[in-house]
C-alpha cells in the first residue's frame, strides 16, 4: 500500500510538470551577432543618444537585441550588402534594427532577404515610410506604419531613434534551418540609405517528446486504476 502510494505522489508530480511545461512552452528567440561593423553613429545628428543603448542587451516590444561596438568604435553597418550567418532550425519570425540616413517617403531603399537550408527563401523590401526611416526626427522621413515595424529607442522629436522591423517568415522555413540572413542598401543618399544595428530571430520552442508526455499521463492514469479496484 505504502509503495503505490508513493507512486501515486510520484505520478502526479511528474503530471504537474508535464502539464506545467506544456502550459509554458514558449518563442525562443536568439539574438545575432553581425559580422561587420563600419559607421559610428553616434557621430551623427543626436548621436551622443545612442551612447545609452551602445553597448548592451535590451527587450524592445517583447524582443530582446543585442547591441555591440566593435574595437573602432562602430556600432552599425552602413553599406551595399550584409550577410548575417544565423543557423537557426524552424524560424517562425525575424526582427532587425534598421533606420536610415535622411530618406523620403515611399522610396524601396534596400531589402532584407532569408535563406533556408534546403530552398526555403522569402524577403522583404525597406521602404521609407513603411517599415523604414530615418533615424533623426527632423526634416526627412519621420513615418513608420506600426505593423511592419515599431519604435523601439525613440526619444522624441529632435532626438536620434532605433525602430524595430518585424518579418514573418514562410511555412517553408519550418522544417528547415535558417541559414542567413542579407541586408542590402539601394544606396540612395539623401532618398535614404539604411543602416542595421541589430537582428534577432525567433522559433517555436522544442516541444515535449511525445514518449514523455504517455509516461506522464501512463502515471496519472494508475491513479485511476488503484481507485476502481479499491472501491
Amino acid at each position: 500500500m505504502r509503495k503505490f502510494g508513493r507512486i501515486i505522489i510520484l505520478a502526479l508530480f511528474l503530471g504537474s510538470l508535464v502539464l506545467g511545461a506544456t502550459a509554458h512552452a514558449a518563442t525562443s528567440y536568439t539574438t545575432l551577432t553581425l559580422p561587420t561593423l563600419n559607421t559610428d553613429i553616434s557621430t551623427w545628428s543626436d548621436g551622443s543618444t545612442y551612447d545609452a543603448v551602445f553597448p548592451g542587451n535590451h527587450t524592445w516590444n517583447g524582443v530582446p537585441f543585442s547591441l555591440v561596438v566593435d574595437e573602432d568604435d562602430n556600432n552599425v553597418f552602413y553599406g551595399a550588402t550584409l550577410t548575417i550567418p544565423v543557423n537557426v532550425y524552424g524560424a517562425t519570425s525575424a526582427y532587425t534594427m534598421i533606420n536610415s540616413y535622411c530618406g523620403v517617403y515611399g522610396v524601396t531603399i534596400g531589402k532584407i532577404e532569408f535563406y533556408g537550408s534546403d530552398g526555403a527563401y522569402c524577403y522583404a523590401d525597406l521602404v521609407e515610410g513603411i517599415n523604414v526611416r530615418d533615424h533623426f526626427a527632423g526634416a526627412w522621413n519621420n513615418i513608420i506604419d506600426g505593423v511592419n515595424a515599431m519604435a523601439a529607442f525613440d526619444n522624441g522629436n529632435g532626438r536620434a531613434r532605433l525602430d524595430m522591423q518585424i518579418y514573418s517568415l514562410t511555412a517553408d522555413f519550418s522544417d528547415e534551418t535558417l541559414t542567413d540572413i542579407v541586408f542590402t542598401s539601394y544606396m540612395k543618399g539623401r532618398e535614404g540609405q539604411p543602416f542595421i544595428a541589430a537582428a534577432t530571430v525567433a522559433a517555436n520552442a522544442v516541444p515535449i517528446p511525445p514518449a514523455v508526455l504517455l509516461f506522464g499521463s501512463g502515471l496519472i492514469g494508475l491513479i485511476g486504476v488503484r481507485k476502481k479496484f479499491t472501491k
